[in-house]
Parts: C-alpha cells; structure tokens; sequence
C-alpha cells in the first residue's frame, strides 16, 4: 500500500485550513521523506528526554515571544503528526493531550493544549494554546489567526515572571529571521517544525476500533503508515518505523489517539487525549 496521491508542501508561518468532511494527514519533515523518517526517529532515541527538556528550559529563558511561540504552536497545533481541522471546533471547546516519549526503560513526556476561543463574523479565530513540557514552566497564549489561518497577533504569558506581552505579527525580516531561529532550536530537540499533507483517510485506513483515554470511550478509524511502503526511499539509509493515528470525525481535531514505533530501537513516540472540554474563556485578551 504505497500512497499514491502528491503531497503538498506547507509554508512556513502558515496552515493549509482543513474542512470537516476531509481529513489531513500531516508528515513531520522539513525536505522530504528521509527527513521524516530522521526526526521521528531522532526524538523517539531520546530527543525528548529528561536531560533534554532541562536544558529546553533553560533555553527558553533566552527564547524570544516570536519563538516561544513557534514551540507552542507547533507542537499543539500537529500533535502526532496530524493534520489540524480548525472547523470541528466550536467556541469554547478544547482539548489537552498526554505525549510521552518512550526510549527503552526512559519514559519522558509534555502536556498540549488547545482550544477555540473566538470565532469572528470576517472568519478570523482566536485560539488558546499551552505547551508543558516536564520540569518547564508552561508557555501559554492566545493567537488570532486571518480566515486562511495566518497568526496577526498574540499574548503572551512570560513563563517565569507571569507578565503577559502583546505581540502583533509583521513577518518582516527580523521576524522570519527569530522564526527560522527557533525552528533549528527546536529541530536539534526532535520537535516537530515542518509539514506535509495528505488528503484521504481512505489508503491509510487499517482497521475499526473502539478505544478509551482520559476523555472518555471513541469509536475510531485506525490509520496505519509504514516507511516500508513510502514512496520516497533511501537505500543507503532506512528506518524501519510504524505510523499509527486512532481518529474519529465525531471528536473535535479528529485524532484521539496516535504512535510511531521504531522497529530498530525499539523506542516509542506516543499521545493520546485526556481531557475535552467547553468552558474555555479568553484570560489575558479582551474578546
């Protein structure tokens, strides 16, 4: 089962906006497949480890809002490397998920967070979002994103001294030069920072299951991927890694539950949701 459809390349800064009737499958890389296969692989072997995440927060004491930022909404907006579907929000809903990183006998883990907080009449959104990484102290904003999903501005609460900034988006030099300065930042820890897109659930489509999280019990579609049968392969350099995201079109942002699995290394990478909620309110912007 090779993928047979293209995929398309997402710009930096910017989300191709989903529907609720199409799904996305979002692959972590920032030139093609390999590279892929390079990161997932490289923050399943401990990327994400204890020893990681404290020098994570001793770099983000020198972090600027702009990369903060970057991490938050990277890793809140794809988690497990699936693509976003801001319309199966409604006002006020939100989700949190539980993502542990699992090499061998070390177990590490983040909280991601997210949530709708504004849907405006011209299609622009604001959005809750809280990154909490283990033995960090979490980074939190509120965004509001144009009608194709391009971030105008943002607040921002200070992580150590709990000051909340405004920030308004100019992507000027400066700007994209602090964005493209965070990702390298971020791409040496294993996170996430580029993506691709497929647009069918059906070739991936393995299985029917019925699972239970924190948040409760789900009907779901298991979607299965394996570098096996990617298109894009490299001889001189093969992973053996499994892809699997539990997904339902009933649960708002659609994935429930997912796991990459390095046959090699034996390490995990892994998340599922433990909390929905609709009683999200704005806390440092006047809606």
């Amino acid at each position: 089962m090779k993928p047979k459809h293209k995929l398309s390349r997402n710009r930096r800064w910017k989300v191709i906006s989903g529907h609720s009737t199409t799904a996305v499958l979002l692959v972590l890389t920032a030139t093609g497949c390999m590279v892929f296969e390079q990161s997932v692989r490289t923050a399943i072997d401990g990327a994400v480890s204890s020893a990681i995440e404290q020098e994570l927060g001793a770099r983000l004491a020198g972090y600027t809002d702009v990369m903060m930022y970057q991490l938050a909404y990277t890793q809140t907006f794809y988690l497990g490397g699936y693509g976003f579907a801001p319309d199966t929000f409604e006002e006020g809903q939100g989700a949190t998920w539980r993502v542990e990183s699992v090499d061998r006998d070390e177990v590490s883990s983040f909280n991601a967070e997210r949530a709708l907080l504004k849907r405006n009449e011209d299609g622009s959104t604001w959005w809750f979002l809280k990154f909490d990484a283990d033995d960090t102290e979490p980074l939190m904003f509120e965004v509001l994103y144009s009608a194709n999903l391009e971030a105008r501005e943002m607040y921002v609460r200070d992580p150590e001294t709990r000051e909340v900034r405004h920030h308004k988006f100019s992507y000027d030099a400066d700007e994209v030069a602090e964005t493209e300065e965070g990702e390298e930042s971020l791409e040496e820890f294993g996170y996430q920072t580029n993506y691709f897109y497929a647009e069918s659930w059906d070739q991936y489509r393995q299985d029917r299951e019925t699972i239970t999280t924190g948040a409760g019990t789900f009907d779901t579609d298991l979607l299965f991927v394996s570098t096996r049968e990617m298109e894009e392969y490299d001889d001189e350099e093969t992973y053996d890694v499994e892809y699997r995201w539990w997904v339902s079109r009933d649960v708002p942002g659609e994935l429930v539950r997912f796991e990459y699995r390095d046959l090699e290394s034996e390490g995990t990478l892994r998340g599922e949701l433990i909390e929905f909620r609709e009683d999200y309110r704005a806390r440092f912007s006047d809606l």
